[in-house]
């Protein structure tokens, strides 16, 4: 565990075996570029969250970025999520465009240069996959959550990953059996797979966590903008929570089969009959 600009940084084990094997087989040097392009990536996101008025409780280093933990519910803020995850891709290609700048002015190593480049391509573009739990993935629930609501994003943005994951994999055994790629591919397709597994546990505790701070959030940003559902009498409530959309007060209009209108739910009864009634209650008794 290493701390740097207030965050803690913890090393993934993927992470360190690369490294180890890189440095015994005499690439001490190329193994160090990884390490700092890696940290200066994740320093981005860092950077960016900040500058969000997002905390971060710490980054777990991999070897092509990192997964950061956040003190506070990103996921639950489409634009802010964006933007954090976008940082640190466009900070690699950035750093890569600086380093062409000096290596035309040869005022670093040709080398060095180029290598520092291609490791900075390879992870800014490798993390635009969009795949959880790389950048690009965020980015596409982000977008989809503003739509959807934001477990339904997750789950649609997890079977992408899936496939993904599953392609990578197929590609990395072709790779190696051909002999045109390495070991490592088949370390990131089942990073990629099993990881989103642990995203789908995750997205039902981030959800109901966002649901019991909504009142405060409400009332802290004093005003947000309304969305409109519409439900048929007997869906579950579970059923509706997964619709809600983040930093939108909702109105829930209740219909019967022949959509003939009964009523309108506020968020506010909808949330607390979530917490005291359960899930399972039929939104048309939340008329009576």
């Amino acid at each position: 565990m290493l701390k740097m600009l207030g965050v803690k940084f913890k090393l993934n084990i993927l992470f360190l075996l690369i490294l180890f094997l890189f440095s015994i087989s005499g690439l001490f040097l190329t193994a160090s570029i990884n390490f700092i392009i890696v940290i200066l990536h994740e320093l981005a996101h860092s950077l960016m969250a900040q500058k969000e008025g997002v905390r971060v409780n710490e980054i777990e280093l991999l070897p092509f970025g990192g997964v950061a933990k956040f003190r506070d519910l990103i996921q639950l803020k489409p634009k802010s999520e964006i933007k954090i995850s976008l940082a640190g891709p466009i900070f690699n290609l950035v750093l890569a465009g600086i380093t062409l700048i000096l290596l035309r002015y040869k005022i670093i190593p040709l080398k060095s240069g180029f290598y520092f480049i291609k490791v900075n391509l390879t992870i800014g573009l490798f993390n635009l996959i969009p795949a959880l739990p790389l950048d690009g993935g965020r980015v596409v629930r982000a977008f989809l959550t503003n739509k959807v609501g934001f477990k339904e994003a997750t789950y649609y943005t997890l079977r992408l990953s899936r496939v993904i994951a599953i392609f990578l994999g197929v590609i990395g055994v072709i790779g190696i059996y051909y002999g045109y790629a390495n070991i490592i591919l088949l370390f990131i397709a089942f990073f990629i797979y099993f990881a989103t597994l642990k995203e789908g546990r995750y997205a039902s505790y981030v959800l109901m966590q966002y649901i019991a701070k909504k009142r405060g959030n409400l009332l802290k940003e004093r005003v947000i903008y309304i969305q409109q559902l519409i439900a048929v009498e007997d869906t579950p409530l579970k059923e509706i929570v997964e619709r809600l959309v983040p930093n939108r007060f909702h109105t829930i209009r209740v219909v019967d089969n022949d959509m003939k209108l009964l009523g309108v739910v506020t968020e506010d009864k909808f949330i607390n009959s979530l917490v005291n009634e359960g899930i399972e209650m039929p939104i048309k008794d939340l008329l009576k």
